[in-house]
């Protein structure tokens, strides 16, 4: 498949960087290019700048390297504050490190990035090693993590990894600012207009907090739209759907609650959404669990409960997804590389790694590393999001990172109040499809049918 770059400034690095990469993967028939008796370093890209991590969490290898003391993980710790947020800014940097033969071996990849690593020809598919590993696969417990998890990992029949971690977006809920405003926890039947009730009660109880922030992620926005049966995009991912009658409902409440009810503050540069409930200025807000790290860091024990999406027009569905390790093509120890990204679907790395922050994709130990931890009460309804099938995985084609610019872009203007709802959407949905109309991810038809092949639900 021909491979497509989407950062003007990469093209002609990226053709050089790629180049070499085809060459690295031919000469990796004898797996290590180091000596038998020299350990081979595989280097472990990671969405983080490293100062939020324990030094628990920074060691976590170390386990790892005991039983394999030929094979040395080491994290590069990559933000993304250069290219934009989130993560097609870090995907632009993984980008930048292969075209200057300096890419590491594995990397953390959502799936907002699967469909644009798998079809610029930066990943390597895992499918030979699996098959010829089934003691590691068996000892990570795979089976037990959700197929429409692992078949996000899944691009046109090749598998790029395996799910270490898995989101589900639900409503986070401070249980003090509720219990000062004498409103009870709501049950998991909760609908949209309970929770309009209950924006309205707390408005009038005389707590000083807002009712809840708007998501300024769109991942964790997704959630509110596929509640009330809508999408950004159709279902075959080639056309936008986010000017539909039921993106308009919930990008209009999310206006008027700012500029009308009252119920949310204009989301500042200042302050992020997840700062201010943990900071009490706001009672609720819509994440997973990785927001865990920031309730750690605070005094909120026992302060924050959850709860599933409220019932809308598509029933309580929320957005979810997953993240796992990739190996990038352009490595010279396929083999060492593989086995570092398998193993940390396993247990080890998820009670280490992610003893707080993000939800293991394994419920087989994540449960219990839940529970651990302790500092969300009704854990349990964030993996019965999967045990109920009652989400959809975030629409992200290969078209990722131009499509998160325009969604960010839309969401400024519409809690701004700079234009009618219904006239910003149409705008996005305009961008979107001119968009798709220049992708270079859609010239033929064998790659139309690779994004036909992603997993969509």
């Amino acid at each position: 498949m021909k491979k497509k770059i989407i950062a003007a400034l990469l093209c002609t690095a990226m053709t050089i960087g790629l180049a070499a990469c085809g060459q690295g993967e031919k000469d990796s028939g004898s797996s290590s290019a180091s000596s038998k008796d020299e350990p081979v370093h595989i280097k472990v890209a990671l969405f983080s700048d490293g100062a939020d991590m324990t030094e628990s969490q920074k060691k976590v290898f170390d386990e790892f390297t005991k039983e394999n003391p030929n094979i040395i993980p080491e994290f590069q710790y990559i933000t993304s504050d250069s290219y934009g947020s989130n993560w097609n800014g870090y995907l632009m940097k993984i980008q930048t490190m292969i075209a200057s033969g300096n890419a590491p071996d594995i990397c953390a990849l959502g799936l907002e990035g699967v469909a644009f690593m798998a079809m610029n020809d930066l990943g390597l598919p895992m499918n030979d090693y699996l098959e010829a590993h089934p003691e590691e696969t068996e000892a990570i417990h795979m089976d037990a993590i959700a197929d429409e998890l692992k078949d996000i990992f899944v691009v046109d029949g090749n598998t790029y990894g395996v799910p270490y971690e898995a989101n589900s977006v639900v409503v986070h809920i401070r249980k003090d600012i509720f219990e000062e405003a004498n409103i009870p926890l709501p049950d998991a039947d909760w609908t949209w207009d309970d929770f309009k009730d209950i924006c309205e009660q707390l408005k009038n109880s005389g707590v000083d907090a807002f009712p809840f922030g708007v998501p300024t992620n769109f991942f964790c926005l997704q959630g509110l739209l596929y509640s009330e049966n809508g999408a950004p995009l159709n279902d075959d991912w080639s056309e936008a759907a986010i000017n539909s009658p039921q993106c308009n409902k919930v990008f209009q409440f999310l206006q008027d609650s700012i500029w009308k009810y009252g119920y949310a503050p204009q989301p500042s540069d200042t302050i992020t959404d997840t700062e201010l409930i943990v900071q009490g200025k706001t009672a609720m807000g819509f994440w997973g669990r990785w927001v865990s790290d920031d309730y750690n860091a605070s005094d909120l024990d026992d302060k924050i409960f959850v709860q599933t999406m409220p019932k809308g027009e598509g029933g309580h569905n929320t957005c979810a997804g997953s993240c796992g390790f990739v190996v990038l093509n352009s490595t010279k120890h396929p083999e060492e590389a593989m086995k570092v990204a398998l193993w940390t679907a396993g247990q080890t790395y998820s009670e280490v790694f992610m003893k707080t922050g993000s939800l293991p994709a394994n419920p087989t130990w994540g449960e219990d590393i839940c529970a651990t931890d302790g500092i969300i009460d009704n854990y349990e309804c964030m993996y019965d999001v999967y045990n109920k099938n009652e989400w959809r995985r975030s629409q992200d084609p290969p078209e990722y990172a131009d499509l998160a610019n325009i969604y960010s872009k839309y969401m400024d203007i519409i809690y701004a109040n700079q234009k009618p709802v219904s006239e910003a959407l149409d705008e996005a949905a305009d961008e979107i499809n001119k968009c798709f109309e220049n992708s270079t991810y859609r010239d033929t038809d064998e790659e139309k049918a690779v994004i036909d092949s992603l997993f969509k639900n």
